[in-house]
């Protein structure tokens, strides 16, 4: 499993986005920390002409769990908004607990790597490490990964979401 504490992770913004806004929102909660320039990593830029990322970065935001409080009440009052949640690893099982007091808001959780099984109905999991030897990038993926982007990409196309065509 890979080290998520380096202080240098812990520094630049809590929280990036791009996106139109009033399109489904992608909430990815990052516990790796990518997205240290005030952008979205560049894998998923491509996703942003039909869908509104919201990227935070956990180590640089350590009340994490009230800024997803945040976001999810201030998409509440629009009956239009779709949300989904992306996450890796370590937080898999903390967010789909969290989430599951938002079950009438959030269509999907989407999991990279979990480190536990976990049983919620609105929760899947998208990509996989490869447990290959010489595979270079130990798990979790990085949320940045290719891979990754496809996986959600995928998964949000069977969900019916028009932003990933």
């Amino acid at each position: 499993m890979r080290d998520f504490s380096e202080p240098a992770r812990a520094t630049g913004p809590g929280v990036v986005a791009d996106g139109p806004a009033g399109a489904t929102t992608l909430l990815v909660i990052d516990p790796a920390g990518e997205a240290l320039h005030d952008e979205i990593p560049a894998t998923w830029r491509t996703l942003t002409d039909r869908l509104r990322i919201v990227w935070l970065r956990v180590p640089a935001a350590p009340e994490w769990k009230s800024t997803v409080d945040a976001v999810l009440t201030k998409h509440r009052d629009d009956p239009r908004t779709v949300l989904d949640v992306v996450t890796s690893g370590p937080m898999a099982a903390e967010v789909v607990d969290l989430v599951r007091g938002h079950e009438d808001l959030v269509r999907s959780v989407l999991l990279v790597d979990p480190e536990v099984a976990v049983d919620a109905p609105f929760a899947q999991v998208v990509a996989r490490s490869q447990e290959v030897p010489d595979d270079r990038i130990p798990a979790p993926l990085p949320l940045g990964h290719p891979y990754v982007v496809f996986g959600v990409a995928e998964a949000l196309d069977k969900l019916g979401c028009s932003g990933t065509t």
